[in-house]
């Protein structure tokens, strides 16, 4: 078994308490497949959580019998190659339209779906995943930190705009402009309802499909003329092509080496004229690393107005400091070190302590005040420490319990 499988099996044991139907478990696995077995057990934790389970490995086994009668192979049909009959019908059926269920795999919503109101954001991503505008690296190595619920905090290798290390082609990094898009992206998404389709392999991919004035709208763009339609384009599609390498080597991580993604994993669009008006639509799927983050509720929840804030620095530092905050209610850090923290791009201001206090004391002013999703205040402000400025930072206010959210990872 891989080590993802046997992790699998081990929950189920752990969930179930069942270590006697082991080889059914491994059964099952291996027949079924072990993303949808995935998705089966969170199932079953989510109806565990809303209601005490008398016999929670009878529920389990049921879920799974239901999968494996429908992955029953049907005879394979007379395959038909044809040309369209005309060019309007070779050039219609460009536009993204369902396809049919059985060909793909099942497409549903979550059952109890995210809040379109916040941003659902997935807990693994911080800061280090973007970088601001002024960087004009196409690939650079950082280091990612992750904190788990236990306290523990892990820093790996982190490669932005590269698939390995030896990669010699640079892609591009994602910065906190593709941030907000992904952001808004994420918001439309479960406006309707959290939807996603589970390929026959087992992968599962969340999708929305939105019209580019209403995605504008969610970014806060006061404007939207064909310049912005054009950058807007430009901007999703760099999140389906500029990719992430995590470097596990000489970590915890072990018989991985390598494991590289993207935040996209499609993304088309069309043009129609409604009205006497051009409209355009787009059709974006997130990545399946992505897509099993938010529906395993590996998330935490953000408020939307994150998304509007205009400078960049404060938009890498409410990434940092929210998951901070909400681990500890307050940060205390000097610049210097904050700047090392973001991974800034060098810049002249880094190395004068009082052009330093200036910089982040113009992006303070955007987030100092600003509520968390949950309701409580962040206050945060810059004193004279002893070596150098300090960065201070606390919450002030009751948290408003947030239905489906995880703790935070990142």
């Amino acid at each position: 078994m891989t080590d993802q499988e046997k992790y699998v099996l081990s929950e189920i044991i752990r969930i179930t308490g069942d270590s006697k139907s082991r080889t059914f478990w491994i059964k099952a696995i291996k027949d079924i497949g072990c993303s949808r077995v995935e998705q089966d057990l969170g199932e079953l934790k989510y109806q565990t959580h809303k209601e005490e389970k008398r016999n929670p490995g009878a529920y389990l086994t049921t879920l799974l019998k239901q999968r494996w009668a429908s992955n029953v192979k049907k005879p394979a049909g007379k395959l038909n190659i044809y040309f369209e009959k005309t060019q309007q019908d070779l050039f219609r059926h460009l536009k993204p339209i369902p396809i049919p269920k059985d060909i793909v795999g099942k497409t549903d919503k979550m059952p109890v779906p995210f809040s379109g109101k916040n941003v659902p954001w997935p807990t693994f991503l911080g800061p280090e995943f973007f970088t601001l505008s002024t960087n004009k690296k196409k690939s650079d190595k950082v280091k990612a930190v992750f904190r788990s619920i236990d306290g523990e905090i892990a820093k790996f290798n982190l490669i932005r705009g590269k698939i390995s290390a030896g990669d010699h082609k640079e892609r591009g990094i994602p910065t906190v402009q593709h941030q907000k898009v992904f952001s808004a992206l994420e918001v439309a998404w479960a406006e309707q309802g959290c939807p996603h389709t589970t390929l026959r392999d087992g992968t599962i991919l969340c999708h929305a499909t939105i019209m580019a004035r209403a995605l504008a709208k969610i970014l806060g763009w006061k404007k939207f003329g064909g310049r912005d339609l054009t950058r807007l384009k430009s901007l999703i599609m760099d999140l389906k092509s500029m990719p992430y390498c995590f470097d596990f080597t000489g970590s915890i991580i072990k018989d991985i080496s390598n494991y590289f993604f993207t935040l996209l994993g499609d993304f088309v669009g069309f043009d129609k004229i409604e009205k006497g008006k051009h409209t355009s639509y787009f059709q974006v799927y997130f990545s399946s690393t992505v897509s099993w983050q938010l529906l395993q509720r590996h998330a935490v929840i953000r408020p939307r107005g994150m998304i509007q804030i205009r400078s960049e620095l404060a938009s890498l530092l409410w990434l940092y400091l929210e998951p901070n905050l909400r681990a500890r209610n307050n940060a205390c850090i000097n610049l210097s070190n904050l700047i090392e923290v973001l991974q800034l791009p060098e810049a002249g201001w880094h190395k004068e302590p009082r052009r330093r206090r200036d910089q982040f004391q113009k992006a303070l002013r955007e987030i100092n005040g600003q509520r968390l999703a949950d309701g409580r205040q962040m206050n945060i402000k810059i004193q004279k420490g002893l070596y150098d400025w300090q960065l201070i930072a606390w919450l002030e206010g009751y948290s408003i319990k947030l239905p489906g959210e995880s703790q935070p990872g990142n």
